[in-house]
């Protein structure tokens, strides 16, 4: 389907950013949520690997991201409270799996284990969406 050049690539793209990812957790989790511009970070850094992931064909990782990068721009328009603490607890949760990409994504079996963990994620993810952040209009980058 692609070849392990393209893949490596791409492995490489989501451990690079995984990095400025924890960085901006940490700074949520340092601010008791009080810099929300760190969700709006977190939305950024997830929307570079889904376009890759669209680009490239993974369905499932392509939508997974789209929601974790909806829910990160709502987090950071939102005065929710609950709602940025469970958002906070969905971003922490993508950093587990993308590490569980990159082992999978080399292996077709693995890699459908994976896209179903992620489909259950994304649902877990947009349920939060609706729940929370109904009143929200904000899911993309606004460089006003």
């Amino acid at each position: 389907m692609f070849d392990k050049e393209m893949l490596e690539s791409f492995v490489c793209e989501i451990k690079d950013i995984r990095k400025e990812m924890v960085d901006s957790i940490d700074g949520l989790i340092q601010s008791k949520m009080a810099n929300k511009i760190q969700f709006e970070v977190f939305g950024q850094l997830v929307d570079r690997i889904y376009g890759t992931a669209a680009t490239l064909g993974f369905s499932e990782i392509a939508s997974y991201t789209k929601s974790i990068k909806d829910v990160s721009y709502m987090a950071s328009s939102s005065e929710n409270e609950r709602g940025c603490k469970k958002t906070l607890r969905m971003l922490i949760k993508y950093i587990e799996l993308s590490d569980k990409i990159c082992e999978s994504i080399f292996d077709k079996e693995e890699l459908k284990l994976i896209n179903h963990t992620l489909n259950l994620e994304k649902s877990r993810v947009d349920l939060l969406n609706r729940r929370e952040f109904f009143s929200v209009d904000k899911k993309s980058c606004d460089f006003s």
